[in-house]
């Protein structure tokens, strides 16, 4: 305990002595820059909901490559000492290159140990999943001794799945494969259609990282489809967060053999502008129709913080054509739902548009928690439900017919037979008394 106690204060030392060196030199930068000129530069309006590029402060100019590996040395002590003391943090060997990048960007040490946590509850499922995995390899193996088994016992032709078939096992690997030659077909015959990957300096880590999953989607659910596009990753920086995530999603995207066409250069270097329409929701014109001559941008950006209209003013400053969706014209969205749609739901609205030219079957693909059904269709499910109500109220049995065959004739399929008159006791029809309330009084003396 003390031997951990020491070397969680010698991190703590080094870590101080790190940033009092980093203030200084910030300090003396700062300073120098004064001291050339009095004059104050005058104050420039921030928009306070727009969440702008990273700006670099004095204190990241100022630290240099020695100030940040002794840094990551010292956070890289403290992550260890607290793994060994059993907290919520992962072992050393989980941490990757991304991730000590991360932790060294983090300001402060709690934002530092939400991170550790959350990198353990990553390792933790990881840990988890092997051990299933381990455990459904093991299972396997006795499934597969005990086969063995059998077959050595009976003599016979054993038929079914394993043994003797007339089906012929597919692969996922075949699945894929298939798959992926759909794709290379496409990439000759279909139409086009671009993804601009130009806005990752205007969205933070988590809005990156929710942009790479979303683009893993839309290539995913284009290779499913029987007509996919031929998807282009334009404005591509292997070096940005959301490429680098993307990376992590799709390893193979680099391979010459894979079908996934990915750019550094932009699309009007590849297409030509005459044909390149611009999809963004801020502008006026709808897309009443779908032309396969056109090739359609979408800005693959992931805007929950920043709403300023940034693929409008690109689609202006490079002169395209600019449209979108009709979601006004065939949806009325409820209230407190945003109109905003995710990268694979985009895709899978074109490809449906293309496919059918329908606007009411391509935008069934909107989360029907955000729109609101229209009266006709609430009127239509209402009745179906109404004629489901009065089916199951004009069930009847039978089985009480069938067991009365004597009686078959004043049976009824809705009740069980009865006589037509059965005598019952005082009920006898008395003339004197009949009208005058006096059987009522002799019942209640009685």
């Amino acid at each position: 305990m003390l031997k951990h106690l020491a070397r969680w204060r010698l991190g703590s030392q080094l870590l101080k002595a790190s940033a009092t060196s980093v203030r200084q030199a910030s300090k003396s930068a700062s300073g120098g820059n004064s001291s050339t000129g009095s004059e104050e530069s005058p104050k420039k309006f921030v928009n306070p909901f727009a969440q702008a590029a990273p700006v670099t402060t004095n204190d990241q100019i100022a630290e240099t490559k020695e100030d940040r590996d002794k840094r990551l040395k010292v956070l890289q002590l403290e992550a260890d000492i607290a793994h060994q003391e059993g907290r919520r943090v992962p072992a050393f060997e989980f941490f990757q290159d991304h991730h000590w990048q991360h932790v060294l960007s983090l300001p402060t040490k709690s934002a530092r140990i939400k991170y550790y946590a959350f990198l353990w509850q990553i390792e933790m499922k990881k840990a988890s999943e092997q051990r299933k995995k381990a455990q459904r390899a093991e299972d396997t193996e006795k499934r597969i001794a005990e086969m063995r088994k059998e077959r050595e016992e009976n003599t016979h032709i054993i038929y079914g799945l394993g043994h003797t078939s007339m089906f012929l096992r597919i692969y996922d690997t075949t699945i894929n494969h298939w798959q992926n030659n759909r794709l290379t077909r496409a990439m000759q015959f279909a139409p086009k259609m671009v993804l601009d990957c130009s806005y990752d300096e205007h969205m933070n880590n988590r809005e990156a990282s929710y942009a790479a999953k979303q683009l893993m989607l839309c290539f995913a659910e284009n290779r499913l489809n029987d007509e996919p596009f031929d998807l282009h990753y334009c404005n591509a920086q292997m070096d940005s967060r959301c490429m680098q995530s993307l990376q992590r999603y799709i390893p193979t995207m680099h391979n010459p053999e894979f079908p996934m066409n990915v750019h550094q250069q932009c699309f009007t270097e590849l297409f030509p502008k005459q044909n390149l329409v611009y999809l963004t929701p801020h502008c006026r014109e709808d897309l009443v129709t779908y032309n396969p001559d056109d090739i359609y941008v979408v800005g693959a950006m992931v805007d929950t913080m920043n709403n300023e209209p940034l693929s409008l003013a690109k689609a202006k400053r490079l002169g395209l054509r600019m449209a979108r969706l009709p979601l006004d014209r065939y949806l009325q969205w409820s209230s407190g739902s945003g109109k905003s749609l995710t990268l694979n739901q985009m895709i899978n609205i074109m490809l449906d548009l293309k496919k059918t030219g329908d606007w009411e079957a391509a935008l069934k693909h909107v989360p029907r928690r955000k729109v609101i059904e229209n009266e006709f269709q609430q009127r239509r499910e209402k009745d179906h439900w109404g004629t489901g109500t009065r089916a199951r109220k004009l069930n009847m049995r039978i089985d009480h017919l069938l067991d009365f065959e004597e009686d078959r004739r004043q049976a009824s399929s809705f009740a069980t037979p009865q006589k037509v008159r059965q005598r019952r006791e005082g009920m006898e029809f008395q003339l004197d008394t009949w009208a005058t309330g006096k059987q009522k009084k002799k019942q209640r003396q009685n």
